[in-house]
């Protein structure tokens, strides 16, 4: 039996499991002393990284099966060869823009969906990377967007990824 808060857990089974994440059914007493399942989903951490350049902000605009067009820093998931987040936050820069290097700085992890996943999205910034070839997907386009653009394309809703969108504008504070 484990105690998770104002949850305790009896049993856990994996109903379902792909390479890139498992569904988990555990069997808990709730808050309200009422025993249930709760349904979550472990899947890989991610990162984001906020890339400037001369006061620019390197976009990738991604087309996402569920939810379509979006504009995003570039990121992904942090796999099992990364040593940890900030080499997996290194690798992703640079195949999604070719930029490598700089000077970077940790702003910490959100918990994207935490009634869903335990999942942690690290959030980092880097100043003046330098530029090199990319390994881009089809389904990315790097823009460069000077930071007030950036700042009001998450206020107008352009910019919708929500780790994206908070890291950008922890920027500005």
């Amino acid at each position: 039996m484990e105690h998770r808060g104002p949850r305790t857990r009896y049993s856990s089974t994996t109903p379902y499991r792909t390479p890139r994440f498992q569904a988990h059914r555990d069997e808990v007493t709730g808050p309200d002393g009422r025993r249930g399942d709760y349904d979550w989903v472990q899947a890989p951490d991610q990162v984001r990284v906020a890339a400037l350049v001369d006061g620019q902000l390197l976009l990738v605009e991604q087309y996402h099966y569920l939810a379509g067009a979006l504009w995003q820093l570039p990121g992904g998931a942090v796999d099992p060869d990364d040593d940890d987040a900030l080499s997996a936050a290194r690798r992703e820069l640079a195949e999604e823009t070719g930029y490598h290097g700089g000077t970077w700085i940790g702003h910490g992890f959100l918990h994207p969906l935490p009634g869903l996943t335990n999942c942690r999205v690290h959030l980092w910034r880097v100043d003046q990377p330098t530029s090199g070839p990319t390994a881009a997907e089809s389904s990315e386009a790097d823009l460069r967007v000077p930071l007030p653009e950036a700042v009001a394309a998450v206020r107008e809703g352009r910019l919708r990824c929500a780790p994206s969108a908070a890291l950008v504008l922890s920027l500005t504070g």
